[in-house]
């Protein structure tokens, strides 16, 4: 027990002076101790743990994120490096995770004779052992587990969301598994985050029940009683099944099992369905632009903003687009402008050429925040991880492309065209995609220190994903070409997704795949408040279709369509239940 003590003492002594050591590395995050891991399986020993946000690949990389190299062993101790990042939860700060072995602290709820999602959740204390069995006991409070409830309920870990989390719950669940262990998380600002939830909310109902005609009248109309037979009552139920996350602005799948029921006098009539459904509401493309990369307080911005949608039943002035404006220093307050339509004619983007590039060997070597925009060009890194401008020397000029890669966002093109040098054998792909469907893809050989081309062709190429490399690929410069002010853009979705489109918006032209466009432009000012202090802004660009159906037209024709619906993506090609919003722009306040 002594030695035992005292290699403890050892061990905690190394760490407080490794935490001082370290205090200044970007990339540590936490420097503790405890069993080793080596294949997801806990070890003998003791161990020096290192938590970082990411876990880099060579010396050269590592030099380049500023921080250092962190030894095999430290004081006769083996290092364990776990690449961990913690994120904000969108739902505050109740710990939702699974935890197997069990531990104090997580969520916990009662999950006997509860609603599912309103039932009460609170933490789980501390784990015991009763002394009479020695069986294991856990212990909370008496309103987490008691209140309501009786001795022999079942208590479930991760606990359910509360009646508060509902609201933001509600388009956050449906695609992602049971409810109790998997929520959608956001990592948007506060001033748009009910936007995204409501939208998705929206979206999701909407592509579900569908709007092109109420399923209340399609089951009236299907159950016609004789002449005689009163009505009573009628019910409309719903099972929805998401294939893909249902967020706004997605072309995403679903199915529903619908069932209307008419009670009558004498009988109980039914009429029953299912049918596969998928979202209708959706751009092709957008972009934001400001007259000015920076201002000065009390000065007033202009903001331009393109949209490309296929619907062509809209004019341009059946859109409700609004810029919201967000200072870093201030990211729960918002300055917001609602945009006006005018000519394309006007908008600074009108000048065209056959190639537009975003050449990132010109920039400046330095640390690039890990969401945003190179003028045209909007970029996510999914992992939240900040990027680097580098110079490794010719031709290694550029970006420094993250293992798992980059997400962009641009107006929709008919081709992409991007230069990358890699320096593993790993190799790196572009995916190309329109209208959030693949598109195409290209890779590279594998050459070590040479610059390659990879080009994806395609109408309506919109975003794409660059990946690979191993984490020591550099991106010199991004090319697109065929800023297209209207043409016919391909959406290569199956064929029932297809039909269920195009259920709910008869009017689009989509033939062999391709879908007619139309750009629609938009310009709005805000002045900057003069109290504002210098440093960045964020602009995010949120658009609504308006309902635009005439005054008299008759009820059963007006009800097929809904105004309102969130049509602007606010995400890049999301993958699993995290939704990361990307920025449309960014200005400087100087």
């Amino acid at each position: 027990m002594v030695e035992i003590n005292e290699t403890v003492a050892r061990i905690q002594a190394s760490v407080r002076r490794l935490r001082a050591e370290y205090a200044d590395d970007p990339n540590v995050t936490a420097i503790g101790f405890g069993a080793p891991e080596r294949g997801g399986k806990h070890q003998d020993g003791l161990a020096i743990l290192f938590y970082v946000n990411e876990k880099l690949p060579s010396e050269r990389v590592i030099e380049t994120k500023g921080s250092r190299p962190i030894p095999k062993e430290i004081d006769g101790f083996p290092t364990d490096v776990r690449d961990q990042k913690f994120v904000k939860g969108s739902v505050g700060q109740r710990d939702e995770r699974k935890y197997d072995p069990l531990l104090g602290g997580p969520a916990s709820s009662n999950s006997e004779q509860h609603v599912l999602w309103f039932n009460g959740n609170g933490t789980l204390g501390i784990l015991g052992t009763d002394n009479a069995t020695g069986a294991p006991v856990g212990l909370s409070n008496w309103h987490v587990w008691a209140d309501g409830g009786s001795a022999g309920d079942q208590i479930i870990q991760p606990g359910h969301p509360t009646g508060g989390d509902h609201v933001e719950a509600i388009g956050k669940v449906l695609a992602c598994g049971p409810l109790i262990t998997s929520l959608i998380e956001w990592e948007s600002p506060d001033p748009i985050a009910a936007i995204c939830y409501g939208g998705a909310a929206a979206a999701a109902i909407a592509a579900a029940c569908s709007d092109y005609k109420d399923q209340t009248r399609r089951g009236q109309d299907a159950t016609v009683p004789p002449a005689g037979e009163k009505t009573l009552r009628e019910r409309v139920s719903n099972e929805i099944l998401y294939y893909d996350l249902p967020l706004p602005g997605y072309p995403f799948k679903a199915e529903t099992i619908w069932r209307y029921e008419r009670e009558t006098d004498q009988r109980i009539m039914v009429h029953e369905e299912r049918e596969k459904v998928a979202n209708a509401q959706f751009l092709l493309g957008k972009q934001v632009l400001t007259d000015k990369p920076g201002y000065n307080p009390g000065e007033r911005a202009t903001i331009f903003a393109s949209i490309w949608d296929y619907q062509l039943e809209r004019t341009c002035n059946d859109y409700h687009v609004v810029a919201h404006l967000i200072p870093h220093d201030q990211p729960t307050t918002a300055v917001r402008s609602i945009l006006q339509p005018v000519p394309c004619d006007e908008d600074p983007m009108g000048e065209e050429e056959d190639l537009d590039c975003i050449r990132f060997f010109e920039m400046e070597n330095g640390e690039v925040i890990y969401k945003g925009s190179f003028d045209w060009l909007g970029y996510l890194q999914p992992q939240q991880q900040n990027m680097a401008i580098v110079n490794w020397g010719e031709p290694a000029k550029g970006l420094l492309l993250p293992a798992r890669g980059i997400q962009f966002s641009h107006p929709p093109v008919s081709e992409v065209r991007i230069k990358v040098v890699q320096y593993t054998s790993r190799p790196v792909r572009l995916r190309a995609f329109a209208g959030g469907a693949l598109v195409g893809e290209d890779v590279t050989d594998g050459t070590q220190g040479v610059v390659h081309t990879l080009t994806v062709k395609g109408n309506g190429i919109s975003s794409t994903h660059v990946m690979g490399g191993g984490g020591e690929a550099v991106l010199i410069e991004y090319c697109v070409e065929g800023l297209d002010r209207e043409g016919d853009f391909r959406i290569n979705l199956p064929k029932e997704q297809l039909e269920a489109i195009l259920k709910d918006a008869r009017e689009a032209r989509i033939e062999v795949n391709a879908a007619r466009t139309r750009q629609c432009c938009f310009r709005g000012s805000v002045r900057i408040p003069v109290t504002s202090k210098p440093g960045k802004w964020d602009v995010y660009l949120t658009v609504q279709n308006i309902n635009n159906v005439p005054e008299g037209t008759k009820p059963e024709v007006a009800a097929q369509t809904i105004g309102g619906h969130l049509l602007s993506a606010q995400t890049l090609s999301p993958s699993g239940c995290l939704g990361i919003m990307l920025l449309d722009h960014v200005f400087d306040v100087i």
